[in-house]
């Protein structure tokens, strides 16, 4: 009984997050194409050094447009990364 319980909570709560990630992408996405890295890592939870390490592999697509240390990346390969790494763990 009291572990029926809580498996039906257990559904309740997997089913808010499942809700609330699909709302967070969507939020995501309805702003510009290009993000910069403060908001890349933000999105991935990575750091600047990984973040680097993506750009260096060409796992990541990134434009340099005024040259030096200002990089966008596009927000559709960075949601494709997140989601192809997403392990449905908060």
């Amino acid at each position: 009984m009291l572990q029926e319980a809580i498996s039906e909570k257990l559904d309740i709560l997997i089913t808010k997050l499942e809700s609330l990630i699909e709302t967070q992408k969507h939020n995501i996405k309805a702003t510009s194409e290009w993000m910069d890295k403060e908001e890349t890592m933000r999105i991935l939870k990575c750091s600047e050094r990984s973040l680097q390490t993506l750009r260096d592999e060409g796992v990541l697509f990134f434009s340099n447009p005024l040259g030096g240390t200002k990089y966008f990346y596009r927000r559709k390969d960075v949601m494709a990364l997140f989601e192809k790494n997403f392990n449905g763990k908060i």
